[in-house]
């Protein structure tokens, strides 16, 4: 049946389709950006369907390979197939089922060389290997029976806030706790931080664990610390060892500034863009306003450096029971969602 759906569009066809297509995610959230698909020679295969009714789903097909030992296979499997897509007529969800299929089915006969993997066992629902990966508006809801249908596992949102200024909060700050510029004498505990977001990401399946992990996040915390750019902000209390010592850091937070934040700034139609990379509060500390206080700290700080129109992306696991009700207290709410497959299997 699938094969009986596939389609050769022309360009013009294309342009009518990304131009619908536009048009209706522009309608569900303005601040969505939909770039053209960029088909064309070495830009990946496009591949497309059309169904009876009109209508039609196509889509630029690309595989990709990291090695274990790379920074970006901490939040991507070793070999990863991505599909950018658009879709339009009056049956979205069947054009993107009969797509989802087409891509499932090219795949499925051509998977690749399979990546040799790092030696760690598979602990979260994101593919640690090998596995298909498509970015969708979060808002464009009528996906998402199809997505679920052909194995397709929602694992990060790409959330946004619009605006730095602070929201209403009860009380002023947790008692105890100090926000100050993070330093170089910070740089030990804020790694051990970022070390413990990472696996628990894992956990929920926005992130992979690799044997390199601590060797890349101690490089990326000391240079993010050292940038006079970045936004570097870490809670402390008062140490309890006898005789003092140095203050124990229960949380910390980082905010790149626009000329940092790299191809996330493209996924939006609005600017100047500020891409939240860190927020971790201690177990011990949690509830306590820790997380929100370093927040808002920190946008205050982008507000001052950026303008209070700024918007500040981050990513964030679906599944993660503490991001995801953090956040939206916090007036972040989900603009892209990136949903996940392994090859080979779908259960």
């Amino acid at each position: 049946m699938t094969g009986g759906n596939r389609w050769e569009p022309g360009p013009d066809d294309l342009a009518v389709l990304e131009a619908e297509h536009r048009a209706r995610v522009g309608a569900q959230d303005p601040l969505v950006a939909v770039p053209d698909l960029g088909a064309g020679p070495g830009a990946g295969e496009l591949l497309a369907v059309r169904l009876p009714d009109g209508s039609r789903a196509a889509g630029v097909l690309t595989a990709g390979d990291v090695g274990p030992g790379a920074a970006a296979a901490m939040f991507r499997p070793l070999r990863e197939h991505r599909l950018r897509a658009r879709a339009a007529g009056p049956d979205v969800p069947a054009a993107v089922a009969a797509l989802l299929a087409a891509w499932a089915a090219r795949v499925d006969a051509d998977p690749g060389v399979a990546p040799d993997g790092d030696g760690v066992a598979q602990v979260g629902p994101a593919p640690r290997d090998h596995g298909m990966v498509l970015v969708w508006p979060s808002r464009d809801v009528e996906a998402v029976a199809a997505l679920a249908a052909h194995g397709m596992r929602p694992t990060v949102h790409l959330a946004a806030r619009r605006g730095t200024g602070r929201r209403d909060a009860a009380g002023g700050g947790p008692v105890g706790v100090t926000v100050r510029d993070a330093t170089s004498d910070d740089v030990a505990a804020v790694l051990e931080h970022q070390l413990a977001e990472l696996a628990y990401d894992e956990l929920v399946g926005a992130a992979r664990v690799r044997p390199r992990a601590r060797e890349h996040l101690a490089t990326q915390v000391a240079g993010a610390v050292a940038n006079p750019a970045t936004t570097f902000l870490v809670g402390t209390t008062a140490s309890d060892a006898p005789g003092g010592g140095r203050d124990v850091v229960v949380g910390a937070v980082a905010v790149e500034p626009p000329q940092r934040s790299g191809a996330v700034a493209g996924t939006v139609t609005a600017g100047p863009v500020a891409y939240l990379v860190l927020l971790h509060v201690t177990a011990t500390a949690r509830g306590a306003g820790v997380g929100g206080a370093l927040v808002d700290a920190a946008l205050a700080r982008v507000r001052a450096r950026v303008g209070e129109h700024a918007v500040v992306l981050l990513h964030h696991g679906v599944l993660n029971p503490l991001s995801a009700p953090f956040w939206a207290r916090q007036g972040f709410r989900p603009v892209l969602t990136t949903w996940e497959r392994p090859v080979g299997r779908t259960g």
